[in-house]
């Protein structure tokens, strides 16, 4: 009954680090974004005049670069055209997609930030109650179970491992075009890794079985972290004495 407790816990945690995790990779995108990405023209749209609600027309304008000196070089004769009529014609800019470096800068600091978040959140509890444990064993008050941190983590998990269930039911015929990037937000503290995992596939129903013993491979990190912390509280093993102890002696 404790360990369900513990891992009921533990399913607010999980859920906190992935919503902060969501706003984590909006962020971080919308950095990346403009680091890495540039200009590449504009849309028009024409209205008869500058109070006109519905445009008459509409047209892409990309930007050209002829001698590299980073302006642009082509002339928009319709533009031109239009608004020698009396046309009114507003743009709006357009840029590139986040691809190469810019993509990979985005997904792996994305990820590395929010596996912080999953150990911190997934660790702290089963850390203490592992301390706490080890004084009740030495004196015989409960019986020693290395498998308790796991147990409660498996518990704490258990929300998403639904989802990852619900998407597996999905891809095989319930909504087939439920889209790779929605489950990846539903499990935003490893979107970055869902969306490497998932590769080109747009939709649940193109990933193939492989794909799919990776993504619930990703949902045993929170067992796995709950586990190794509670082993570490029942041996009263403290990681950060052991690294500022180092420190100190160096």
């Amino acid at each position: 009954m404790k360990i369900f407790k513990s891992g009921l816990k533990m399913w607010g945690s999980i859920i906190v680090a992935a919503v902060i995790s969501f706003f984590l990779c909006i962020s971080m995108n919308i950095i990346c974004s403009a680091l890495f990405t540039y200009e590449t023209g504009y849309k028009a749209f024409v209205y008869e005049t500058e109070t006109s609600e519905k445009s008459i027309a509409e047209y892409d304008y990309a930007y050209t670069d002829k001698d590299g000196d980073g302006k642009d070089d082509g002339t928009d004769t319709k533009k031109e055209e239009y608004e020698d009529e009396g046309y009114t014609v507003i743009t709006v800019k357009q840029r590139s997609t986040l691809t190469g470096a810019g993509k990979t800068v985005f997904l792996v600091s994305t990820q590395v930030l929010s596996l912080i978040m999953v150990i911190a959140f997934a660790s702290n509890a089963s850390y203490k109650q592992g301390f706490k444990d080890s004084n009740l064993v030495k004196i015989g008050h409960t019986k020693n179970d290395t498998l308790k941190g796991f147990k409660i983590g498996f518990i704490g998990n258990i929300p998403f491992l639904a989802i990852f269930v619900m998407a597996v039911v999905m891809s095989v015929g319930l909504a087939p075009d439920f889209r790779t990037v929605w489950y990846a937000f539903l499990n935003s503290h490893y979107y970055s890794a869902v969306m490497w995992i998932t590769g080109n596939a747009s939709t649940l129903s193109q990933l193939g079985i492989l794909q799919y013993v990776l993504l619930f491979l990703l949902q045993l990190i929170v067992p796995v972290i709950s586990g190794v912390a509670y082993i570490l509280g029942l041996k009263e093993i403290s990681l950060s004495e052991k690294i500022v102890y180092k420190k100190e002696v160096n």
